[in-house]
């Protein structure tokens, strides 16, 4: 009998050595972790993930309460509960294909109590918020555009608005429909201004401010000097947009614009989170300068690109630095394009100071 008792005092001190030394030795966290696919490519996926905003909430009851490190392809942000509690939200985001694969890890730092120390098992407070937060994750990231921001190159410039005298449009977004409102813009727009005394002080602009029906609609024309009509039987009078923008050089075809220019942006703008314009002060407004004849086959081979800037772009420019400025070759005006009256000079703005 005696013998018995002794083996069940060494098996209970055992366990009790056992139990102080996990109190210890485990960290003192509790975590749940969960992995979702995202189709936006890998770069394009760590860069939201990292700038994600001070304050933003990961999942009810959990929100942001410190800015996100970076280290290779982990992304950890301090996050607070609604019961005080501290933790992080951690993403590892790894390429799958042409999209991404993201563990979702959430923590929360336990405190001194033993008994709260059995959560390190059990996940605690954790457990019930990964699934939810794992969703809210995909729906988030499932509204990036599956492109890469990766070979871009932009400037920040401040421009000038200016009177606009322009025709408006809509079209789907086949090369072949916008390439021929532009060609007609070109024959169709010179003579109006002429017959109310514009004179055009830049080249063929395209400005793009809202999308109807899922056509891209258009304001088309010419910044003009001189005085503006007043009721016009064709055509609009108005100012070209102004103020903070982001400018890019395209030199290829209107076939391959939305990839090389306008689905890069985009990932960039939804890598800052800027893509939302309820963040912002209104929507983007985005247009196109075309320095060379825009009527020729395949459209512009010389334009630049604007996007003028709505919010602070700080985080855009953390994920990509602007480049060094590249200036667009010199107009060449169309035959029938107004600027053959007065040459037309490129767009007019300067680079402006991060």
């Amino acid at each position: 009998m005696g013998g018995v008792v002794r083996i069940v005092l060494i098996v209970l001190i055992l366990v009790l050595v056992a139990a102080g030394a996990s109190y210890f030795l485990v960290p003192p966290v509790a975590s749940r972790s969960q992995t979702l696919q995202v189709e936006a490519p890998s770069t394009t996926v760590l860069a939201r993930l990292a700038s994600t905003p001070v304050g933003a909430t990961v999942v009810e009851g959990v929100t942001v309460a410190e800015a996100a490190s970076v280290e290779g392809d982990t992304v950890t942000a301090p996050v607070t509960y609604a019961d005080g509690a501290t933790g992080r939200v951690v993403y590892t985001v790894s390429p799958d294909g042409e999209g991404s694969r993201v563990q979702v890890k959430l923590e929360q730092d336990l405190g001194p109590n033993p008994l709260d120390r059995f959560a390190v098992l059990t996940g605690g407070d954790v457990a019930p918020l990964i699934e939810p937060a794992a969703a809210a994750i995909t729906a988030d990231l499932g509204a990036l555009p599956n492109a890469t921001f990766e070979g871009l190159q932009y400037q920040v410039v401040e421009i000038t608005a200016r009177p606009f005298f322009y025709v408006e449009n809509c079209s789907d977004a086949s090369a072949d429909s916008i390439t021929s409102i532009i060609q007609q813009a070109v024959v169709a727009i010179p003579p109006v201004m002429r017959q109310r005394n514009l004179t055009p002080s830049g080249p063929l602009m395209a400005v793009e401010p809202r999308v109807v029906s899922g056509q891209y609609c258009y304001q088309v024309g010419y910044p003009f000097t001189g005085r503006a009509p007043g009721a016009l039987l064709i055509g609009k009078t108005g100012q070209t947009p102004g103020g903070q923008a982001l400018r890019v050089v395209y030199t290829g075809t209107e076939e391959n614009v939305l990839a090389e220019v306008y689905d890069r942006m985009d990932a960039l703008l939804g890598a800052a989170h800027l893509d939302n314009p309820a963040t912002t002060d209104d929507d983007w407004t985005t247009y196109e300068v075309y320095n060379d004849d825009p009527a020729q086959e395949g459209g512009s081979r010389n334009r630049e690109i604007f996007y003028v800037v709505q919010g602070d772009i700080s985080a855009l420019q953390r994920i990509l630095p602007p480049s060094e400025a590249v200036a667009p070759a010199p107009a060449q005006p169309a035959e029938a394009a107004p600027a053959a009256e007065t040459p037309a000079t490129p767009a007019e703005p300067a680079p402006a100071t991060p």
